[in-house]
């Protein structure tokens, strides 16, 4: 147990599951593939995309910033492209928009979430939110998941600038944070983003691992801790 001053929170994967926003994801890449013209199955759509997908990430991890619209959007245009078409304005308007209103219908937090940010307030610690995401949609997923009134303050990738895991972003979470780095807790669930920034920036890393396949890979960024449910970093803090 640390004497700590505030927690800081990666929210999409942390916070939430992405597994929750797996509907309206689904709805809105069928929807644009069929504007488009691709009659394939649902499941080869969504693979084509997760494949797409991949190579456009990790492309764009070592980048210190980009937008994830960009990201995203790199990501629809690579899977058009695997089918043979192109992406066109006014479907990507709409895909946008069906997205949107499905994810804010979806969204459901982790069980433990509301009553341990809760608690934490309750002894006084800082509440801070750091997330890899353009300010449009963490505007929209924290209304829809109820959590502006349990932080101090938010930070996402395109108002600081960075992306996790690289140090900008994380020094400015400490400068709001008001505090210094070993007096701090980072909660995320990625090792290369969350663990490796927090990691580098000096903070006390704690892993939220819900796999229940598997462990934490022991080669790579190793977390200070490792917590299964959100209501675990209570224990963590004195």
């Amino acid at each position: 147990m640390m004497t700590a001053r505030a927690v800081l929170f990666d929210f999409g994967g942390t916070l939430y599951d992405y597994q929750t926003l797996e509907p309206a994801n689904r709805e809105s890449l069928l929807a644009l593939a069929r504007w488009a013209g691709i009659e394939a199955e649902s499941d080869l759509i969504q693979r084509v995309y997760r494949d797409a997908m991949r190579r456009v990430f990790y492309d764009y991890l070592p980048r210190p910033y980009y937008l994830h619209r960009d990201l995203f959007l790199d990501a629809l245009i690579a899977m058009l492209e695997d089918f043979g078409v192109g992406l066109e304005p006014a479907h990507l308007e709409r895909y946008r928009a069906l997205l949107r209103k499905g994810q804010r219908r979806d969204l459901a937090l982790r069980e433990g979430v509301v009553e341990t940010l809760q608690a934490l307030r309750e002894r006084g610690l800082g509440l801070g939110l750091v997330s890899n995401i353009d300010e449009d949609q963490l505007a929209d997923l924290l209304e829809a998941g109820g959590l502006s009134p349990y932080f101090d303050w938010m930070l996402s990738s395109e108002a600081a600038g960075s992306c996790k895991p690289h140090p900008a972003i994380f020094e400015q979470a400490l400068r709001r944070a008001g505090c210094a780095a070993g007096e701090t807790l980072f909660v995320g669930d990625m090792i290369k983003q969350d663990i490796a920034g927090a990691n580098r920036a000096g903070m006390c890393s704690v892993l939220l691992w819900h796999r229940d396949d598997s462990l934490p890979p022991a080669d790579g960024p190793q977390p200070h801790h490792v917590i299964r449910q959100i209501p675990e970093v209570l224990e963590l803090v004195g």
